[in-house]
């Protein structure tokens, strides 16, 4: 082979070392990109899972506190109205007594005896014809 032949052979081989450098840099960065691309997506996916496990945690919690709060409602009115109902029962006995020691007391200023006493006489003679 002649000198010139080695040169552009050598000239050559320089060119296919760059040109395959140049293929490999730019696979890589096409793998790098498509990584990046795959890593975005999973941090994505992964923090939309972590935020959906938050907010069902948060459901949980929060209707457990409904459910506490409701059920203390309830027992607080059920105790209220049998307070209630027993307070009710005390005032109408003591209303029924009350109302019977009246009713004595005022029929005993009307009674038979007391206005046979006063000189009433309410014999009556019935007549029948």
């Amino acid at each position: 082979m002649s000198a010139i032949a080695v040169s552009h052979f050598k000239y050559a081989i320089i060119i296919q070392k760059w040109w395959r450098g140049t293929l490999v840099r730019r696979s890589l960065q096409q793998a790098i990109r498509c990584a990046l691309v795959i890593q975005k997506w999973w941090r994505s996916a992964f923090r939309q899972a972590q935020e959906k496990k938050r907010a069902m945690a948060l459901v949980i919690y929060i209707w457990s506190e409904k459910t506490t709060v409701l059920l203390q409602s309830m027992l607080r009115m059920w105790l209220m109205k049998t307070r209630y109902k027993r307070y009710q029962h005390a005032a109408q006995v003591i209303q029924n007594n009350w109302r019977l020691y009246n009713f004595r007391r005022d029929s005993s200023v009307y009674s038979l005896d007391s206005l046979a006493q006063d000189g009433i006489d309410l014999n009556i003679e019935i007549v029948v014809g």
